[in-house]
């Protein structure tokens, strides 16, 4: 990513994912631009007047600031998101108890339409917690969909000089508590340690790998929950905004519960 936008508009909640943006942009030595998207001519300088000040609360006064006129702030976001160079940071600012709007109804539009990933703050994001990215976690559950994200995290990675780690959950449905011979444990560690070692010699990266045990979305939050400058990342299906996801559908709750930045892809 040569360039990273960070997406805001009126609300005062879209204005921390500038705080994100900022260090993104920095550690990946990438330019940074604000954009914000009206829907009419006549609404530009209005909201180019009420953004412009905040910038400096974040030292961004010499970022610069682009209102866009266009009907649907969902497709634009989306194809900005969608480029091969770009990266987009936006707040998942919604509320429940609505699926959709956990994350905010445009947002859900623009990872529909992106098929990268986006980089999503929740409600309780800490930027003083997550000031960078060290520790890149992805979430796997054995299938194919939630493995598409593992190329574009691994260069990330990279990128970042993060570590990579890989995450799968046994849901509290089918756990048991694990003994020295529990077997459905060994083989959820076989899948995980050997995804670590095919990804790791393929983007010639060091991958290691945690088996969680409970609630998909408690066991994700409570791992990550001492953490400190990490990112979460996690594929989607993108049926009903996000609400379909690796290890179930938790991917609301998490976006909503983690204190740390979040990318989410749907393939």
């Amino acid at each position: 990513m040569d360039k990273i936008y960070v997406a805001i508009d009126d609300s005062e909640d879209s204005l921390r994912a500038m705080a994100f943006g900022k260090s993104f942009a920095e550690q990946l030595d990438a330019s940074l631009s604000i954009v914000s998207v009206v829907p009419t001519q006549e609404g530009s300088a209005a909201r180019y007047s009420a953004l412009k000040p905040h910038l400096s609360v974040y030292q961004l006064d010499e970022t610069a600031l682009e209102v866009v006129v266009h009907d649907s702030a969902k497709a634009y976001l989306g194809e900005l998101a969608g480029g091969e160079h770009t990266g987009l940071c936006m707040m998942a600012h919604g509320r429940r108890p609505v699926p959709e709007m956990l994350i905010g109804s445009v947002t859900a539009g623009v990872v529909r339409r992106a098929h990268r990933p986006v980089y999503l703050c929740g409600p309780r994001y800490d930027a003083i917690k997550h000031q960078r990215v060290e520790l890149l976690a992805v979430c796997v559950d054995g299938s194919k969909l939630s493995e598409r994200i593992l190329p574009f995290a691994a260069a990330l990675a990279k990128r970042l000089k993060a570590r990579l780690q890989l995450l799968q959950v046994l849901d509290s449905a089918a756990s048991r508590k694990p003994t020295a011979l529990d077997h459905a444990d060994v083989s959820e560690s076989s899948y995980l340690q050997g995804l670590a070692r095919r990804v790791g010699h393929e983007q010639s990266l060091e991958v290691d790998w945690e088996v969680l045990h409970g609630d998909p979305a408690d066991s994700i939050v409570s791992y990550l929950a001492a953490s400190r400058n990490t990112m979460l990342a996690m594929t989607t299906h993108g049926r009903s905004g996000l609400s379909q996801v690796v290890a179930g559908s938790v991917s609301h709750e998490i976006l909503h519960e983690a204190s740390c930045p979040v990318a989410v892809m749907r393939p």
